[in-house]
């Protein structure tokens, strides 16, 4: 593999040339999502709260909302990716549910708690068990585009929740509008990361490169913590390779303590424009404590970071899982885990 890694055979093999595509598309996903929340129904209005409920791809949308609402908006978003509802969700909350397969076994049993509660809910997702006990409570409900790698729906479904936010909230700089204008932009930023780039500031294929030799530590801080959190899962999922995310100001308070004990690690800090003063010093600090294989900065507004550094992330886990010759659609472990609860909760309603 050298120091210089290569993608030449990239868009040739089947392996990695579909979800290659959905990544190209992305800014034609978010548009798509932001069509679909505009036109859903929305159970009543005076939300206090919007609530979102899901696990994996479909909990990463919402925390990208949950992000960009704490930074740019004073209408609250609480994301949830336990095992059941939480109790202190109530009628004055949109509760969002959201799995993209519509099979996630949490997600439907959310579902059958939030009717058995009475709550105001709309569910999101591309099928499955999920829409068809929607449709059977009456439950509004947004079906997404079928057929993609679930976790690489993430955009659509990010932007059915934009939409949805913005009805209830009134927000103008999260709306179909800011989003819709920030996915406009995505082309351009994919066109410097993209497979045929190359050179320094192909900063994905230059990370992808240490996350094939080393256990990744990303540290961000606020939206840009969360794209250090989508490459964390990503990479698992996508190239099988482990790696660590970290969240300034949080785990500066405690895990960077104990960082230097991991064996072959190298850290990638996610920077963004809009740092505090306070943020910038402690990310200036942190270069002295780790041991840096890259400094990634992100520009254009809040939601543009977002964005760009999640397709970042995507490319990154990619070009990762081809250097090392792993195939980024195959798991093997999550569907066993998925099984297990399935079966356990089986004629549960």
């Amino acid at each position: 593999m050298g120091n210089d890694p290569e993608l030449s055979g990239i868009r040739r093999d089947q392996r990695y040339s579909a979800m290659l595509s959905q990544i190209e598309r992305q800014h034609l996903m978010y548009k798509s999502g932001l069509v679909g929340g505009s036109r859903a129904e929305i159970p009543g209005e005076g939300f206090r709260a919007m609530v979102v409920y899901g696990l994996g791809g479909s909990a990463m949308a919402g925390r990208m909302l949950e992000s960009l609402a704490e930074a740019l908006s004073e209408f609250p978003v609480h994301v949830n990716d336990g095992s059941r509802l939480p109790r202190w969700v109530g009628r004055d909350d949109l509760l969002v549910i959201v799995s993209y397969s519509g099979e996630t076994t949490e997600c439907v049993l959310a579902l059958e708690e939030a009717s058995s509660r009475s709550l105001r809910v709309v569910v999101v997702g591309s099928g499955g068990t999920l829409l068809s006990r929607s449709t059977e409570l009456g439950i509004p409900s947004v079906t997404v585009e079928r057929g993609l790698t679930p976790r690489m729906a993430v955009p659509e479904m990010f932007g059915v929740l934009a939409a949805l936010y913005h009805r209830v909230s009134g927000s103008a700089a999260i709306s179909p509008q800011s989003v819709s204008e920030a996915a406009d932009r995505l082309p351009t930023y994919y066109s410097i990361v993209s497979p045929e780039s190359e050179g320094e500031d192909n900063t994905a294929l230059r990370c992808a490169g240490l996350a094939a030799r080393h256990l990744l530590v990303a540290i961000g801080w606020a939206h840009m913590a969360v794209a250090g959190l989508r490459l964390r899962n990503q990479l698992a999922e996508n190239a099988k390779r482990a790696s660590l995310s970290l969240r300034v100001p949080e785990d500066l308070h405690n895990a960077i303590e104990g960082l230097h004990t991991i064996p072959g690690r190298s850290a990638v800090l996610l920077r963004s424009r809009l740092e505090t003063k306070d943020v910038s010093a402690q990310m200036e600090a942190v270069k002295g404590m780790v041991d840096l294989g890259l400094e990634v900065s992100f520009s254009g507004g809040a939601v543009f970071e977002l964005i760009s550094a999640v397709m970042w992330a995507d490319l990154v886990s990619l070009y990762t899982s081809y250097l090392l010759n792993v195939d980024p659609a195959e798991l093997k472990r999550i569907p066993k885990v998925r099984e297990s609860v399935t079966s356990s909760t089986r004629g549960a309603r």
